[in-house]
Parts: C-alpha cells; sequence; structure tokens
C-alpha cells in the first residue's frame, strides 16, 4: 500500500509452485469432491522464537493444531548472497524497513497443509475440521481420529517486494493484514485429475499486476 492509500500488486516471480510430497506411510488419494482450508485470516500475531526450536524440543504445546496452524505458514526473506533461511523459518511477514535493507530477491510466501484426515469426510462445514496436522507438520505421527495419511501439499510463492525498495510505504496482503501473520488462507480443493500425488513435481501459475484506488 503506497503513502497516498493506492494499492499495487507486488509481481510475482516464478508463478506460485505446489508440491505434492508422500510423507509417511500408508498414504491414500484424495476422495473425489475433497476440499481443506489451511491458515487463518482473523489471526495478526506470531509470539513463538525465530527461528523455531529443534523439533526434538517441541513441547505437548508446541504440537498442539492451533500451534501447527501457525508454524504451516513461512515468510522467508530472500537474498541470494546470503546464507538462505530455511522453509519456514519466520511465520510472520517483516515490515517493509527490513525487507528493504535485507531481501534483495524478494519474501517467499509457504503454506504446508494438514496431511491428516478422518477417513470418511471430503469436506466440512468449515473445511478443517476433517483434518489435522501431523505432530511435526511434515512427518511425524497423526492424531486420534485422523489416522489417514494423504499427500502433504506444499505450496510456496516469491513475491518481488524489492520492487519497492525506497518507496513509502506498506506491504498487506489482499484482505488488509499487514501483518501477513495468518492471513495465508488457501482452499485446496480436489484437481488431480491431472496430476496425480505421486511425486513432487511442482506446478506452476502466474499472475499479473495491477493497481487499485483502495482496498477491498
Amino acid at each position: 500500500m503506497h503513502e497516498d492509500g493506492k494499492v499495487e500488486v507486488v509481481p510475482q516471480i516464478g508463478g506460485m509452485l505446489a508440491y505434492y510430497l508422500l510423507l509417511g506411510e500408508d498414504i491414500k488419494a484424495f476422495p473425489k469432491g475433497f476440499q481443506m482450508l489451511a491458515g487463518d485470516s482473523r489471526l495478526r500475531n506470531f509470539s513463538g522464537p525465530v527461528p523455531d526450536p529443534p523439533t526434538s524440543a517441541w513441547s505437548l504445546d508446541d504440537m498442539s493444531q492451533e500451534s501447527l496452524g501457525q508454524k504451516s505458514l513461512g515468510f522467508n526473506c530472500l537474498n541470494y548472497n546470503r546464507q538462505p533461511e530455511g522453509s519456514r523459518y519466520r511465520h510472520f511477514l517483516p515490515d517493509k524497513s527490513f525487507l528493504d535493507q535485507n531481501c534483495a530477491n524478494g519474501i517467499r510466501a509457504e503454506i504446508f497443509f494438514p496431511s491428516c484426515w478422518n477417513g470418511k469426510d471430503a469436506t466440512s462445514k468449515d473445511h478443517k475440521g476433517h483434518v489435522a496436522y501431523p505432530n511435526l507438520i511434515d512427518g511425524g505421527k497423526c492424531p486420534e481420529g485422523f489416522e489417514t495419511r494423504l499427500p502433504s501439499l506444499f505450496y510456496e510463492t516469491i513475491w518481488n517486494t524489492n520492487a519497492f525498495n525506497g518507496k513509502a510505504g506498506q506491504f498487506v496482503f489482499s484482505n488488509g493484514d499487514p501483518t501477513g501473520t495468518f492471513s495465508a488462507v488457501l482452499l485446496f480443493s480436489q484437481i488431480l485429475t491431472c496430476h496425480q500425488a505421486t511425486d513432487t513435481t511442482p506446478i506452476s501459475s502466474t499472475a499479473g499486476t495491477s493497481t487499485f484506488s483502495n482496498l477491498p
């Protein structure tokens, strides 16, 4: 969002990548009509340490579904002249000052979807209640009642935030969230007709840019 209130879409670099990862054992295919949501657009803060402690040191609180949902998001600062940050290194969008000074190659937004399923419902009222995260997000044990393992979905998009380096304003997501913390709500619907979940082949898409007078 520019200082005068106008909103300009940040250009993508390379489109979006969607990975279908076969993590765990006895993985089942997504059923027909399957849908699920990941992320929560209502949340605005993350109070945990950055980066996360090693998974071997996670407490029961770290492995709660609420905490796992928060840690499933990543906003990684990209600077190819520095040591790279690991996937899901931080779970909030850094402010523009930090991005301008440190992220010469933009920001990579990432999200992991739940991969544990109740084994019966293709969706639920909130598109979340029929799935859960394993206790390590991208691995580990599924909680009771969600023992059926599905392919793990990991989406990532690189945004060219450095195109706005030195320009007054702030970065916001399309729902007006300036923190990015948990606004990355994504709906996965059954689209595996052409892309079966049998490998880690990325699927890419692209988007254009435009300028808006204000946020919706």
